[in-house]
Protein backbone atom coordinates (compact mmCIF):
# COMPACT_ATOMS: atom_id res chain seq x y z
CA UNK A 1 0.00 0.00 0.00
CA UNK A 2 1.08 3.67 -1.08
CA UNK A 3 0.29 6.33 0.63
CA UNK A 4 1.10 10.27 -0.72
CA UNK A 5 -0.81 13.17 1.04
CA UNK A 6 -1.88 16.49 -0.97
CA UNK A 7 0.28 19.51 -0.01
CA UNK A 8 -2.04 21.44 3.00
CA UNK A 9 -3.96 24.54 1.05
CA UNK A 10 -1.80 27.80 1.54
CA UNK A 11 -4.85 29.74 3.32
CA UNK A 12 -4.17 27.55 6.09
CA UNK A 13 -2.91 29.25 9.49
CA UNK A 14 0.82 28.54 9.31
CA UNK A 15 0.86 26.55 12.63
CA UNK A 16 -1.89 24.79 11.94
CA UNK A 17 -0.33 24.07 8.08
CA UNK A 18 3.04 22.97 9.72
CA UNK A 19 1.29 20.57 12.02
CA UNK A 20 -1.13 18.72 9.23
CA UNK A 21 2.80 18.35 7.48
CA UNK A 22 4.15 16.35 10.11
CA UNK A 23 1.17 14.25 10.26
CA UNK A 24 0.96 13.54 6.85
CA UNK A 25 4.75 12.83 6.53
CA UNK A 26 4.49 10.63 9.57
CA UNK A 27 1.59 8.83 8.25
CA UNK A 28 3.00 8.56 4.50
CA UNK A 29 5.78 7.10 6.13
CA UNK A 30 4.22 4.46 8.27
CA UNK A 31 2.97 2.82 4.48
CA UNK A 32 6.69 3.49 3.15
CA UNK A 33 8.64 0.68 2.41
CA UNK A 34 11.75 0.00 4.62
CA UNK A 35 14.96 1.75 3.18
CA UNK A 36 12.65 4.17 0.90
CA UNK A 37 12.50 8.15 1.93
CA UNK A 38 9.99 10.95 0.42
CA UNK A 39 10.46 13.99 1.58
CA UNK A 40 7.29 16.20 2.14
CA UNK A 41 7.18 18.99 -0.62
CA UNK A 42 6.86 22.64 0.55
CA UNK A 43 6.43 25.77 -0.62
CA UNK A 44 8.06 27.86 1.63
CA UNK A 45 10.39 26.34 4.65
CA UNK A 46 8.75 25.77 8.05
CA UNK A 47 8.56 27.81 10.31
CA UNK A 48 9.51 25.51 13.17
CA UNK A 49 12.95 24.48 13.15
CA UNK A 50 13.46 20.72 13.75
CA UNK A 51 17.16 19.85 14.00
CA UNK A 52 16.83 16.70 11.41
CA UNK A 53 14.12 17.47 9.66
CA UNK A 54 13.87 17.42 5.88
CA UNK A 55 12.21 19.24 3.14
CA UNK A 56 12.04 19.25 -0.33
CA UNK A 57 11.10 23.54 -1.31
CA UNK A 58 9.76 23.74 -4.79
CA UNK A 59 9.10 27.63 -4.10
CA UNK A 60 6.66 29.11 -7.01
CA UNK A 61 7.72 32.77 -6.55
CA UNK A 62 11.52 32.29 -7.23
CA UNK A 63 12.23 28.41 -8.68
CA UNK A 64 16.26 29.28 -8.25
CA UNK A 65 15.23 28.16 -4.59
CA UNK A 66 13.76 24.81 -4.90
CA UNK A 67 15.95 21.91 -3.99
CA UNK A 68 16.51 20.08 -0.52
CA UNK A 69 16.73 21.53 2.82
CA UNK A 70 17.75 20.06 5.99
CA UNK A 71 17.41 21.97 9.33
CA UNK A 72 21.06 21.57 11.28
CA UNK A 73 21.56 23.50 14.35
CA UNK A 74 23.91 26.62 14.09
CA UNK A 75 26.76 27.75 16.52
CA UNK A 76 24.32 29.25 19.06
CA UNK A 77 22.79 25.87 19.00
CA UNK A 78 19.50 26.98 16.92
CA UNK A 79 18.10 25.58 14.16
CA UNK A 80 18.30 26.66 10.66
CA UNK A 81 17.42 25.96 6.87
CA UNK A 82 20.67 25.02 4.92
CA UNK A 83 20.01 24.25 1.23
CA UNK A 84 21.64 20.32 0.21
CA UNK A 85 20.99 20.81 -3.36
Amino acid sequence: MRYAAEPVPSGIDPVIAEYLDRQFNAIGLAFTPEGRVVLPTVSTLPARLIPGALVYLEDGKDPTQNGFYGCVKNSQGEGEWKKII
